[in-house]
């Protein structure tokens, strides 16, 4: 079996739906899911025929795994945080879609799990230990590995603001955020490094950032103050101005600038549980404007407004934008 290959009732199914599928009854089975939550959670399982292979299959096959998780996995998962556990029990449950090669691979998802410091719904800011400050996006994970050598900042998933510290030891301890794209060496910074599934992105608030592939076959990049990049595995694409739109959500915000309706929709999505569908008739219409992003459905309800478009509800969380 290869490594990302999992089975629901015998067929294939995409190993992204077998790890929401565990999730999802980890949460349930904390005991402790709010009504929101189970309402999310029938809105997933609809939402696609996989989706609900992948839950009647994990459904049908749990009762195996439940002495399992009681005994041998009782005294394990209480030495855990909270985040920690859920996931160790979510690997758990994976066995059920005989993933048991998964674990081993480099999948982001399993990273994700059992990272040093995650984020789900909600933003975070931490201090680390050298008073470097950490914003962390939502559904964001990321690992820390400080040495006496070198301040490394792994990030497995999501989005991240960094305020570096100035560094008093000796020797000089460099500050580096690494994805599995390549590394961004801080040069004295405050910037922003988003992970997305086919590179990563850049934008620098203040100091510079040098950017170097993971594999090497392109040039070390420079990006300034009000600049930003992406990086793929062997190169860094073109440097472009930066903004406030790139680190506007430290403060609760999402800045468009004619932006298309579709990537609007994309962004606004991340801040939102369920599903934010919107027509190709309608997709690239422009939008500028100052959105919160605590009040997502207050932004839904504004977009008739100012576009040409209708706004859905088939379920709390099911949304779909249409031509009006």
């Amino acid at each position: 079996m290869a490594e990302t290959t999992v089975y629901a009732d015998g067929q294939p199914i995409a190993l992204d739906i077998a790890m929401q599928a565990a999730q999802w009854l980890t949460t349930l089975m904390d005991g402790d899911a709010t009504a929101a939550q189970r309402q999310a959670w029938r809105a997933w399982r609809d939402a696609h025929p996989d989706h609900d292979r992948a839950w009647r299959h994990i459904e049908q096959v749990s009762g195996n795994f439940q002495e399992l998780d009681a005994r041998a996995s009782r005294q394990a998962l209480a030495r855990q945080p909270t985040a920690r556990r859920q996931g160790l029990r979510a690997l758990i449950w994976l066995a059920a879609f005989g993933a048991t090669g998964w674990f081993a691979s480099r999948s982001d998802t399993a990273h994700t799990l059992l990272a040093d410091v995650s984020t789900g719904a909600t933003r975070r800011h931490i201090t680390l230990a050298d008073g470097t400050a950490l914003h962390l996006n939502v559904h964001t994970a990321v690992n820390l590995r400080y040495t006496a050598s070198g301040r490394l900042l792994q990030l497995v998933r999501g989005e991240i603001h960094v305020a570096t510290a100035q560094e008093h030891r000796t020797p000089y301890r460099p500050f580096v955020v690494e994805t599995t794209h390549g590394r961004a060496l801080a040069l004295g910074t405050r910037y922003v490094v988003r992970k997305d599934d086919d590179r990563t992105m850049v934008a620098v608030e203040q100091g510079r950032v040098r950017l170097t592939p993971r594999d090497g076959g392109g040039a070390a990049v420079i990006v300034g103050s009000g600049q930003g990049a992406g990086m793929t595995n062997n190169q860094v694409l073109p440097v472009r101005a930066s903004g406030p739109e790139a680190w506007a959500w430290r403060q609760g915000l999402l800045l468009a600038d004619a932006m298309r309706l579709r990537d609007f929709i994309h962004e606004l999505s991340r801040y939102r549980s369920g599903v934010i569908a919107c027509d190709d008739a309608v997709g690239d219409l422009r939008i500028s404007g100052v959105y919160p992003l605590a009040d997502t459905d207050a932004v839904l309800r504004a977009l008739p407004e100012a576009l040409p478009v209708r706004v859905q509800y088939r379920t709390p969380y099911w949304v779909q934008l249409q031509a009006k």
